[in-house]
Order: C-alpha cells, then sequence, then structure tokens
C-alpha cells in the first residue's frame, strides 16, 4: 500500500476516510476478510446497507469468508489476479465512455500506456474470466456496476497489500479511480485498510525507521 500510494500520488495519502462508507453507493471489498479483520468497519457497512437498501457489495476474494454475509456480489478470483480484475475494469470504464477527460488531463500521467496495457490484456471477456476463474455473468454484473456508479469505494487489505505483485495491485486498482475522478469526493475512493495496528498512524507521524512525520522521506530533509 505505502509503495502504491507513493507511485500514484508521489506520498503515501489516502484519499479517502471512513466517512465515505456513508456516502458510497457501491463498496468493493478487495482481498479483505472484514468481518474478522475490521469488524468494526464491517459493522458500520453492515449498518450502512440497512440504512440504504440500494448500496451494492462486490466480495473480490478467493475465499469463501464471513464478510460474505453483507455481499450482493462474491467474485472469488484466482490468487494473484487481481490486476488482471482491474485491468478489465478499466478498459470496460473506457468502451462505455465513463472516463473523466478532464479529470485525466489535469491530474494524470501516463495515462494512455495504462489504458493501452490495460486493452491488450482484457481484449477476450471470455479468457479474462476463464483467467480470473469466475463466472462471465458475474464478472460482467461488476463492470456494469462499477461503471454506472460514480460514488464507488474500493476497500483493499492484506490479500493485496502483502502480495508479490502488491504495488501492482494497488495501482490498478486506483488507477480505475483516476481515470473516473473517483477520490477525494463524498462515497468515492481507492482506500487500504490497514494490516496492522496503527500503522497509518505511524507513518503519519513518523514512527517509521525509513520516512518523518507528515509523509516526508528522508531525503526530503
Amino acid at each position: 500500500a505505502v509503495a502504491g500510494h507513493k507511485r500514484a500520488f508521489g506520498s503515501d495519502t489516502v484519499p479517502g476516510s471512513y466517512e465515505d462508507i456513508d456516502h458510497a453507493e457501491l463498496i468493493v471489498l478487495v482481498g479483505s476478510n472484514t468481518a474478522w479483520c475490521h469488524p468494526i468497519i464491517f459493522q458500520r457497512i453492515k449498518a450502512a446497507k440497512a440504512q440504504r437498501p440500494n448500496l451494492k457489495v462486490v466480495v473480490v476474494d478467493p475465499r469463501a469468508t464471513a464478510t460474505l454475509e453483507i455481499a450482493d456480489l462474491h467474485l472469488p478470483v484466482r490468487a494473484g489476479s487481481d490486476v488482471l480484475l482491474f485491468n478489465a475494469v478499466l478498459a470496460e470504464l473506457a468502451a462505455r465512455g465513463a472516463l473523466d477527460a478532464a479529470y485525466i488531463a489535469a491530474h494524470t500521467q501516463g495515462f494512455d500506456q495504462a489504458l493501452q496495457q490495460a486493452q491488450q490484456e482484457t481484449r477476450d471477456r471470455a479468457a479474462v474470466a476463464a483467467t480470473l476463474g469466475v463466472a462471465d455473468a458475474s464478472l460482467q454484473t461488476f463492470l456494469d456496476w462499477f461503471v454506472a456508479t460514480p460514488k464507488t469505494l474500493t476497500l483493499f487489505s492484506m490479500g493485496v497489500n502483502q502480495s508479490s505483485a502488491g504495488t501492482d495491485k494497488v495501482n490498478a486498482i486506483i488507477n480505475c479511480h483516476l481515470a473516473t475522478g473517483r477520490l477525494g469526493k463524498p462515497g468515492a475512493s481507492p482506500m487500504s485498510l490497514t494490516g496492522q495496528p496503527n500503522a497509518m498512524g505511524g507513518r503519519e507521524v513518523g514512527g517509521l525507521a525509513n520516512m518523518l512525520a507528515a509523509h516526508l522521506d528522508l531525503d526530503d530533509t
């Protein structure tokens, strides 16, 4: 998560907040058994669904966990295939005219190359679903929901962050939000669920050996 945020934003800064849960219309949980590992967040999402039945929750996880209690859709993707999944999302956003061209021009670099790579990898939809190990209809439902829902909150945790390709997974998720301008807005953001006690707090105040407070690197001094 740290490396992905720094590569995307130039700083290990999370653009969302827990208040976004109360505004989101689609919540995507990636690589997280939220019910067990983040029970307070899980209960907040559960309460939000009770108050707003139209809120959809997608769980992207190879396993069937307790978090499926609140899921409208489960994508049991094969371990390690998250980049392919979110590259499929990025390609679908472009194909269906859901990109925010003004935001991309003003706030991103290298978007065309990222999109071309995503399109090349996901040109054959049936092959993508087979590689992911999910039903084509389930994949299509997820793509439809993501494309159609500006207030999308993507929460990711250790299943993403501790992968050998974790940085690429984080950036594949963030790319979909950058492409649509869905960050820094109520209910719309990519957001890491920390895996250790107050890991983000340690980064905020300079509690890690390789950085200072306020997300400054030692080389910044």
